[in-house]
């Protein structure tokens, strides 16, 4: 299985105006079909933002992780459905 790409929010708090859900919709978009994405924030706000928002681009969160200080999601786009 591919490494999953990497997206730290840690230290990003809309940083020169570039939003967090900016950079994680620019990084998902990159994905190919199966790849995965794992952003770390230590903003709660954007954990619940980041979860809604795979939901409606029919992303999967794979898994959720929380550490003091932090929280660690791991989002996969998954493969186009056969119609």
């Amino acid at each position: 299985m591919m490494e999953a790409r990497h997206l730290d929010l840690t230290s990003a708090e809309e940083e020169c105006g570039d939003s967090a859900m900016g950079r994680v919709r620019r990084a998902y978009a990159t994905l190919e079909p199966g790849e995965r994405l794992e952003v770390v924030t230590g903003v709660a706000e954007h954990v619940f933002g980041i979860r809604a928002w795979s939901r409606r681009v029919g992303g999967e969160v794979l898994e959720e992780s929380t550490e003091p200080g932090s929280t660690r999601l791991i989002l996969r786009r998954p493969a186009p459905s056969a119609s």
